[in-house]
Order: C-alpha cells, then structure tokens, then sequence
C-alpha cells in the first residue's frame, strides 16, 4: 500500500510538472517565431537555443551540489520560481516598452539554469518517492511527457499566436508554473538523512568533487555514461542533417510528416513503458533496446522513399524511451540518496555536452569531407553512388550510416561488459567506491 501511494505521490507531482513543461515548451515555440519575425535571422535564433543549453551545462554541477545539500523539493520550488520571474518580465517587458533580443537572451538563460536546477532534484525526489518495482513506469512517464510536449505544444501555439499574441502565451505560461507549485506544495516527501559532516562543508567544491569522483570510481555507470553521449552525439548530428536531407528528395509537408512520426514514436514509446515498466534486467534492456534502435537508425540512411524512412525512424525513435527508462532506473537504484543530486547533474551535464560539438562540426564535416568523398566524379561516388546517391545527399546518407554502424558496434560491445553486467545484482553499489566525505 505503500508503494502504490508512493506512485500517487509520483503522478501528482508529474501531473503538475507536465502542466509546466506544456506551458514552456508554448512559451519556447512562440519565442522562435517571433525571432525570425522580427529580425529575420537565423543566426538570432541560434544564439537562443546556445543560450538555453551552454549556462545550464556550464552550472550543473553546482546545481547538482546544493541538491544534496539543500532541501530537493525547495530546490524545485526555486528553479519554478526563477522561471516563473523570467516569464513574467518578458511579459511586463512586452507590455510596457519595446521587446529588445537582449531581454530575450537573459530571460532564456534563466529558463537554463532554471533546468539544471530542477533536473536533478526531479530526478532525486522520484528514487525516494516511487518504489524500485515502479521507477520503470515513473520514467516512462517522464519520457512520454518530454516527447509529448514537443508534439502538442507547437500546433497549439500557432493556432493561438493569431488570437492572443504572445503576451497570451505568456500568460498560460505564468499560470501554469503555479500547478507545478501547487503539486510540489502538495507532496510529502522525506527528508534525507546525512551525517552533519555533510551538512557542514564549507566548500561547494568539496561536493563536486566527490560527485565526480563518485562517477570515476563507479567504472559501470561510468560506462553507461559514454555510451549515452556517444548516443546523444551521433543524434546531434541527425538532428542537424535529417531536414536538410529531406528537403533535398521530398518537400515541407513530407519534413512535417518525419518530424511528427519522431514524436509520436517516442510518446507511444514512453506510454509503453510507464504501463510496463521494463525488463527485469534492466542492462539488457538498455544495450537491446539500443541495438534495435541503432540498427533501424542505420537503415534509414539507404532508403530513398520517405514512407520507407518513415518506418525504420519510427522504430528507431519509438525504442529509444525503452533504453532511457531503463538505464534512469539503474542510477537511481544503485546511486546513494544523499550524493544523487550531485551524481545526476554531472551525469545530465557530461551526456548532453557533445550535442553542442556535433552541432558545430556537421557543416564542415558534410562540406569539406563527405560531400567531396561522394561527388559523381569522386571514387566514393563511383563505387557508393548507386546506394546513397552522389552529391551532398549521398554525402549526408553515408555520414549518418556511418554513425549508425558505430552506434550499433558500441551497443554490442559493451552489452558484454562484466563489470555492466553486475549492475542488474539486486544490491546498491559497493561501500568502497564511496567518496569518504560522503555519508
């Protein structure tokens, strides 16, 4: 009984955390258009999306520290508040005088460290409130409701923009960060006990440093850690390519048609792991799952009809929230309570960084290495032509298989992994990796 209120617990506070996710991800949408309306610049809105990911990184781990150390749900409470101030002078900015980039810029960089506060707290406070035999369904829950945001959120906003403009939008906004205050508000959680050694540090750096000597001391979650930037990696690199691709065989409508089967696959991903809640071996589940995504990652690349393509991204991305679930239920189970906040946030900070770098490097690479390697005349060309097509098409194909192959070879290796293998054990990790200023 007490783990089913346990879960109840769980689905309140979800419920209140996916309200404000919607409202963001409106607020998000909305910005975008307005950028490109207004100055008509792509640079602009990239400067945007570089603000909204560099500070949160660059802050994590001192998030991460005052997780462990503060209050978790107080923690969140603060990350809804900034938000929420955020939101709110964009607003009265908007209202009272001219809305200037510069407003926009520091209101986006709020909204990230914001989100690296609230990141590890959230993922903390679901290992203490939710049973171990349920944290699959929780973090399929929160799977879905991240991938089900990126779907409804930008048709809703752009029937609304029209009629209420974006003073409206912020406003649903605002309103909707005081259901993610509510919840919390609501929610009992308990405390964490840690000795008052901890307590005391009088330095913050102190606790980075145990958190990253935790990470470097745990070899398997270290793993598992490589493997999910290597991922994140070879995604930025889709994430860049995929439209310019598309657009080169097909036309707008068919990249609107891609882009929704992305998100729906991996909202009826996660809907299928909150109701199933993962294999038992959850190990397995994160290299096998991984290996059916990568594999139909790979076969993406040699398909040249887009209802074909379509197919084999729906399968890749459908499994990915499998993979995901799995190996969030793995650190919270084996990370202690008292040193999850810290862990965590290096965790999210160490898998997201490469996405900025293959985001930089996709347009050198593609320009100056695989286009060239598969122009007509070229011997790639001659010999692969026929497969990927030639040009920059053939190009942008052959660079994502290549990634997709890489993907697929370090899922299998590393499902070999003995000392991966020990983390599926039903025991916590070992005392000895354990930092000693770590209670």
């Amino acid at each position: 009984m007490e783990g089913y209120k346990g879960f109840q617990s769980f689905l309140f506070l979800w419920g209140g955390q996916l309200g404000s996710l919607l409202g963001s991800s409106l607020t998000s949408f909305a910005l975008g258009v307005y950028i490109l309306q207004k100055t008509g610049s792509v640079s602009n809105f990239a400067i945007t999306l570089l603000c909204m990911s560099i500070p949160g990184l660059l802050i994590s781990p001192f998030a991460g520290a005052l997780v462990d150390k503060w209050n978790r749900k107080g923690m969140m409470l603060a990350s809804d508040c900034l938000s929420g101030i955020a939101t709110l002078g964009i607003f009265v900015t908007l209202f009272f005088s001219q809305l200037q980039l510069w407003h926009i810029y520091t209101a986006v960089i709020m909204w990230s460290i914001a989100g690296a506060m609230q990141f590890p707290a959230y993922q903390a406070i679901v290992a203490q409130i939710v049973e171990k035999k349920h944290l699959g369904r929780a973090n399929g829950l929160i799977q879905m409701s991240d991938a089900a945001s990126s779907i409804v959120a930008p048709p809703i906003a752009g029937i609304l923009l029209p009629f209420i403009h974006l003073q409206g939008i912020l406003i649903i906004d605002f309103l909707s960060f005081f259901l993610a205050i509510f919840s919390l508000l609501v929610v009992k959680i308990p405390p964490i006990h840690a000795s008052e050694s901890f307590r005391k540090k009088q330095s913050i750096l102190i606790d980075i440093k145990d958190g990253i000597q935790y990470l470097r001391l745990n070899k398997a979650l270290l793993w598992f850690l490589t493997y999910f930037s290597l991922a994140n990696f070879i995604l930025g690199f889709e994430n860049v390519l995929l439209q310019p691709l598309i657009l080169s065989i097909s036309n707008t409508k068919s990249l609107g048609f891609v882009m929704s089967c992305i998100g729906v696959s991996m909202v009826l991903g996660g809907l299928v792991m909150s109701a199933w809640g993962g294999p038992k071996r959850k190990t397995r589940g994160v290299f096998g799952f991984g290996l059916i995504s990568s594999i139909c990652f790979t076969f993406i690349w040699i398909c040249h009809s887009i209802p074909v393509m379509c197919i084999f991204i729906f399968l890749s991305f459908f499994f990915l929230p499998f993979g995901n679930t799995c190996s969030q239920v793995i650190w919270q189970s084996k990370v202690e309570l008292n040193i999850q906040g810290r862990v965590f946030a290096l965790r999210r900070m160490i898998a997201m960084s490469l996405m900025p770098i293959s985001y930089l490097l996709s347009a050198p690479l593609l320009d100056h290495v695989f286009t060239p390697l598969m122009d007509s005349h070229a011997l790639g060309g001659q010999f692969l032509g026929g497969w990927f097509g030639v040009g920059e098409n053939g190009g942008i194909r052959l660079f994502l298989m290549i990634l997709g192959l890489i993907w697929v070879l370090t899922s299998v290796i590393l499902s070999f992994h003995k000392e991966i293998k020990l983390l599926d054990e039903d025991n916590k990790l070992k005392d000895s990796v354990v930092p000693a200023s770590v209670s």
